[in-house]
């Protein structure tokens, strides 16, 4: 029985020596795993820092964007001021030289008009009613100013005063 006994006495052995490299194997593994969960705790925190710091730069970025625009219509109302302003400004003294001068050209033409409507009493007044409704009706045909005056045998000032009148003008 001593071969059965140490044949039990070496599985035991054996059984021990297993058990034993196993503990060892499971200890490694422990270690592995515990500098494994350190090193994802460390990736953890600095995830984190990384992830306030992107969204500090963005708070930031947004802040610059507003200032930038801030800077964009500011400089855009300064060039519109400089620039633009002047110019309708220029505009409008020109219209109001424009206008003057018609209304002279205007107050000419009607002392012309007077002058000659003066000169030519002859003329009955039934026919420059007569005249007035014949403007009227080639102006409303599309007829220009002055191909009704060459027709008329009449000054387009005529022509010009009698449409104005009528409001076609």
């Amino acid at each position: 029985m001593t071969i059965e006994l140490m044949g039990i006495v070496g599985l035991a052995v054996l059984v021990i020596i297993i058990f034993m490299m196993v503990n060892l194997k499971d200890a490694e593994t422990a270690k592995k795993l515990s500098r494994y969960e350190r090193i994802i705790e460390d990736m953890s925190r600095q995830n984190h820092k990384i992830k306030r710091e992107l969204e500090k730069q963005a708070a930031q970025r947004k802040q610059t964007e507003l200032e930038l625009e801030e800077r964009l219509v500011r400089n855009v109302k300064e060039q519109v001021q400089t620039s633009v302003i002047p110019m309708v400004e220029a505009m409008r003294e020109i219209e109001n030289v424009m206008q003057a001068f018609q209304d002279e050209q205007v107050e000419r033409i009607d002392r012309i008009e007077e002058r000659s409507s003066k000169d030519m009493s002859f003329s009955p007044s039934h026919v420059a009613a007569s005249n007035e409704k014949i403007i009227i009706a080639q102006y409303s045909q599309g007829k220009s100013e002055a191909s009704i005056a060459k027709d008329l045998r009449i000054g387009i000032g005529e022509v010009d005063l009698v449409l104005k009148l009528a409001n076609l003008k």
